[in-house]
């Protein structure tokens, strides 16, 4: 018998999860490498694809100092990246969608600086990086599609470190979270959040009773609802309003 967090994870993943990975046939494959490749181009990236393989909740797919030899892109559910810092505490620094692709960071030193972990059950295709470079060779138009995904990387993780108060900070959070369900065709009001606490405090930089005040008050104020990993977004203006000042 289900639990109730369990039947919301198996309720989540039946949405996202698509049992048929390659990439003609996959749910979210124009947030990926494959958006804008005709048949030809998609036919030598799924050449390189490992198919997508189903995790567990808290299993990794990669560890920090690990030699790199893949990218990874989510295929459902969600994952979170980790790194540690000066005095040995693991601290999040992303989490990733159906679409968003793991393992960037391991690409200039030859070690993954990271590591990613499941939220919740959910899945993930390989791309053995060196045959992603040979077949870019040939169609320009995977190596763009590569340099456009890094380039995005780089512009959110500026956007993850601007100088905002808690409160805003926890707000840009929930707005992020709620164009990223939005640009996979879900909901952008509710949604399933496989997310602790605790790890959004990291995530975000602030001690799990200060993230815990924040979302006490911007309940009492209806702004937003959390109850169970459900997070529902009530009053959308004024949380832009939260962020703006």
């Amino acid at each position: 018998m289900l639990n109730s967090e369990q039947q919301q994870i198996a309720h989540f993943n039946k949405k996202l999860l698509n049992t048929k990975s390659r990439c003609q046939k996959c749910a979210v494959n124009s947030l990926c490498l494959p958006s804008g490749l005709n048949d030809d181009e998609l036919a030598e990236l799924e050449s390189v694809i490992t198919s997508s393989k189903i995790t567990n909740k808290n299993q990794t797919v990669f560890t920090l100092g690990e030699a790199f030899t893949s990218l990874f892109v989510v295929h459902s559910g969600m994952f979170k990246t980790t790194v540690v810092d000066e005095s040995g505490k693991e601290r999040i620094i992303s989490f990733h969608l159906p679409g968003e692709i793991m393992g960037l960071d391991g690409i200039h030193s030859n070690v993954y600086q990271s590591t990613s972990t499941a939220l919740a059950m959910s899945s993930f295709c390989k791309i053995p990086y060196n045959g992603l470079l040979d077949i870019a060779e040939d169609y320009p138009v995977i190596q763009r599609n590569l340099l456009k995904v890094m380039s995005k990387e780089i512009f959110n993780c500026k956007k993850n470190h601007l100088d905002l108060g808690s409160k805003a900070k926890l707000a840009l959070f929930i707005k992020n979270i709620s164009r990223r369900f939005k640009a996979r065709g879900y909901s952008d009001e509710e949604f399933f959040l496989p997310i602790s606490q605790r790890d959004i405090a990291s995530y975000l930089g602030m001690a799990e009773e200060t993230l815990s005040r924040i979302f006490k008050k911007l309940q009492k104020q209806e702004v937003v609802k959390y109850s169970k990993h459900i997070l529902t977004i009530l009053d959308k203006s004024e949380l832009s309003e939260i962020i703006e000042h």
